[in-house]
């Protein structure tokens, strides 16, 4: 009896093409989910792949659907991380200390715009030990590589000992995921440098009050034992105690002066001056200093002179340390010229005024001139030619320490020529005022 109607070579007809129906659509689904495993597999491995066509129609949406938000989340995260890591790259670049990734094997992998222009780094990878050769600062990268230790090393590259860096090292992981190091240096030269400088002038500051003070202690203790009931003795110690006392006060003076001016030197002067007046005064205040001492105080200036931009009072202590210097150590030439003209562009002596409209301000000795291995540290503070004849003539060691300073805050320039035999020539530049 047929079934449904349908008599057996019709009903194994349509058995036949149900199969192949259901064949085709199995293979099918087969490809589909091929397709769509490979697409998964390639968003998993580079968060991209090729999309199967017509997926939402070859595969029930309940599965394209997810794995679809799936796909955008996984662009949008990767677009995110790219942002995010050009921004990482940005920020290190433009870090003004030099940052290096170092792997394993104590390579350079990756390092910043400030190592590569700082250490000489061409490409990456290189060796450290062709950048940097410090054994402390190797144990130091080792152990963060190996134990993930923080720690913090100085050191001074052998082949520049006047340099002196603070590098910071910490542990760190490639893109590779192996162990890595971050070197992070930073230069302290400058802070040695200074700090050096203020040990020095404690130093040399207290051995300058200690002299006289010993002597004053002395001549006391003098007075109160053998001397006590000796008028003469008397009044020749208490003669140079007086002047011991002047010599520290000369000393806590100069001392308070370098202190102001240097507090003041962020901030130059507003005020408009006229140096000509300053200069004549100054030099009629100290002529007879100069007579004193067996010379001739000449003074020339070239008017008219235009104005600069300076503070009175630091310009008379300028003039009147130039002129002192002068009196001190050169009178024995018989003559102390004083020069003041304007120049419509300064030469190259003039430092960082050279190329501007300036006034130079020029004292001349013909004394016995300065050994020229002594010209480059004349400014420094407590320094003198010859130690024993600048106390006995009552210098300080900070006149032209103080000289340097005032011409720094007024952005000028001093310049220094001397000749055994010939004398010295101290030349202050200073810009003429804009406006």
């Amino acid at each position: 009896m047929a079934l449904l109607g349908l008599s057996p070579p019709g009903l194994a007809a349509g058995f036949a093409t149900a199969a192949v129906t259901a064949l085709w659509a199995a293979r099918r689904r087969r490809r589909m989910l091929e397709e769509l495993a490979a697409w998964i597999d390639g968003i998993a491995e580079t968060g991209r792949g090729s999309r199967p066509e017509d997926l939402e129609e070859g595969l029930d949406r309940q599965v394209a659907a997810p794995v679809l938000r799936l796909t955008r989340r996984l662009r949008r995260a990767e677009r995110r991380g790219r942002t995010v890591r050009h921004l990482l790259e940005s920020l290190i670049d433009a870090f003004p200390d030099p940052v290096l990734l170092v792997d394993g094997g104590r390579e350079v992998v990756r390092c910043n715009a400030a190592a590569r222009e700082e250490l000489g780094i061409a490409a990456t990878p290189l060796p450290l030990d062709a950048v940097i050769r410090d054994p402390g600062l190797t144990a130091a990268l080792d152990a963060a590589i190996r134990e993930g230790r923080h720690s913090q090393v100085d050191f001074t590259p052998p082949a520049d000992p006047r340099r002196r860096f603070s590098a910071r090292v910490g542990p760190a992981e490639t893109e590779e995921t192996e162990r890595a190091a971050v070197l992070v240096l930073r230069e302290v030269s400058e802070q040695v440098v200074i700090e050096r400088m203020r040990s020095d002038f404690i130093a040399n500051a207290s051995h300058e009050i200690r002299t006289p003070l010993t002597s004053l202690v002395g001549l006391i203790e003098t007075l109160r034992g053998p001397a006590r009931g000796d008028p003469e003795a008397r009044a020749e110690f208490l003669e140079l105690m007086a002047e011991e006392a002047a010599r520290m006060q000369r000393l806590i003076d100069d001392l308070l002066s370098l202190s102001r001016i240097e507090l003041a030197a962020s901030a130059p002067p507003t005020e408009t001056l006229a140096l000509a007046p300053l200069v004549r005064a100054v030099a009629d205040k100290l002529a007879p200093r100069a007579r004193a001492a067996g010379a001739a105080l000449e003074v020339t200036i070239a008017d008219p002179l235009p104005a600069v931009a300076a503070d009175a009072d630091q310009m008379h202590q300028l003039v009147a340390n130039l002129l002192d210097n002068a009196i001190k150590y050169g009178a024995a030439g018989g003559r102390i010229e004083v020069s003041l003209e304007h120049l419509e562009r300064a030469p190259a002596a003039a430092g960082p005024v050279a190329g501007r409209s300036a006034l130079r301000l020029c004292v001349r000795d013909f004394g016995p001139g300065i050994p020229p291995e002594h010209l480059p540290r004349l400014t420094e503070r407590f320094y003198r030619v010859d130690r024993a004849r600048s106390r006995e003539i009552g210098g300080t060691g900070l006149g032209l320490a103080i000289v340097k300073h005032i011409l720094r805050r007024h952005q000028g320039h001093l310049s220094i020529d001397s000749r055994l035999g010939e004398g010295s020539r101290f030349c202050a530049w200073l810009p003429v005022a804009s406006g």
